[in-house]
């Protein structure tokens, strides 16, 4: 893989630059914070949808303001924003998909006071109903949005931005078979990257980055001096850093199902409407958040894992653990019981990470098990 191009679309998610450039150039940038806000629609409005992560390494003026038991994700995000790194934002569109995050949204418009914010109110039972709900919520975002910023709508103009949006998910699809080769072709590090820098421009720029990228996978015979596959388990985990370090100590990262990663754009929306675009946000199975009439959403979530771990022949599972997520909470027994047979490392992880306790129980787990 092209370091130096993967590189220098790391450093626009790194600098925001872009973002900031749009904004100059009078598009409307949006931010939102989970990986279930529907941006198609956003994007279909002429406006940059951009899922907030915060760079900020540790939390003092966050936990100044915010309950220190909420998600290093919602703190991270919460110290940018306190610190002004956010300013070419137009305002923020939140989603109802755990309890931390909506209390985060109430938290984030109160202090910081964006020009527009919006919580969809997403059901959390997949059955005809609850689609039926859900469009018709998505009709009143539409309709709060386009009466602020005095935008349009159309179901055309939608049908276009799905099919970015499905143009991005094939050619992440392309690019991740890379991984699973006996010789992956492309590192944790430098797929992460990737999947953050995409976080940082319009879609149709980042496809073509990615048709380049595509292109060029043939120039290079892959990484072969590793002792253990690895598969990463978490929600809104995005740290280079770690992932870098895994693989520094012998590891290499194949397989993912975390809310930046695979859960942000796995599964295709089938059909071109706002109703088939709200069952495919309905209809995410990387995430605790719904579940079929009969089932629990926890094992549509393993069948996830699982599915993963299949398709990229990891050896073993590191569980990255954000003490102050609730999903984790909820989600990290059922793993280990589920995987109970494979080697699994837990991470537990918060502001400002250990790191040298990290690296040498990550160092120790891949020594023994590779």
């Amino acid at each position: 893989m092209e370091k130096d191009k993967v590189n220098q679309l790391y450093n626009f998610f790194l600098t925001r630059s872009l973002l900031k450039k749009y904004r100059e150039n009078g598009r409307i940038v949006i931010g939102t914070l989970c990986n279930n806000v529907p941006e198609e629609i956003i994007h279909s409005m002429g406006a940059v949808p951009v899922r907030l992560l915060g760079l900020s390494k540790s939390t003092e003026l966050a936990s100044a303001k915010i309950p220190t038991w909420l998600c290093l994700y919602s703190k991270r995000i919460m110290e940018d924003a306190l610190k002004g790194e956010f300013g070419f934002l137009d305002g923020i569109v939140g989603i109802t998909s755990d309890d931390t995050k909506s209390h985060f949204f109430s938290a984030y418009s109160f202090y910081l006071k964006p020009r527009f914010s919006y919580l969809i109110q997403i059901p959390y039972v997949r059955d005809e109903t609850s689609l039926d709900f859900f469009e018709k919520e998505l009709r009143r975002f539409i309709g709060r949005f386009t009466s602020f910023f005095a935008t349009e709508f159309s179901e055309e103009k939608l049908k276009e931005s799905i099919e970015v949006y499905n143009t991005f998910r094939e050619l992440l699809n392309d690019l991740s078979e890379l991984r699973y080769a006996d010789s992956p072709r492309l590192s944790g590090e430098e797929w992460l990257k990737l999947l953050l820098a995409s976080t940082s421009m319009l879609k149709e720029e980042m496809n073509d980055h990615l048709r380049e990228l595509l292109s060029k996978t043939n120039d290079f015979e892959g990484y072969k001096d590793y002792k253990l596959r690895v598969h990463l388990s978490g929600t809104d985990f995005y740290d280079v850093e770690i992932v870098k370090m895994i693989e520094e100590m012998g590891g290499i990262v194949v397989s993912d199902d975390l809310c930046t990663s695979a859960g942000y754009y796995k599964g295709f929306v089938e059909g071109k409407t706002l109703k088939d675009l709200a069952k495919r946000y309905l209809s995410q199975s990387a995430c605790v958040l719904t579940s079929g009439v009969g089932n629990l959403s926890i094992e549509d979530r393993l069948e996830f894992i699982r599915e993963r771990i299949r398709e990229s022949g990891a050896d073993a599972i590191i569980l990255l653990k954000d003490r102050g997520c609730e999903i984790c909470g909820h989600q990290c027994p059922f793993i280990l019981q589920e995987f109970s047979d494979f080697p699994t490392l837990v991470l537990d992880l918060d502001s400002p990470y250990p790191t040298e306790q990290l690296r040498t129980r990550v160092e120790a787990f891949i020594e023994s098990y590779g």
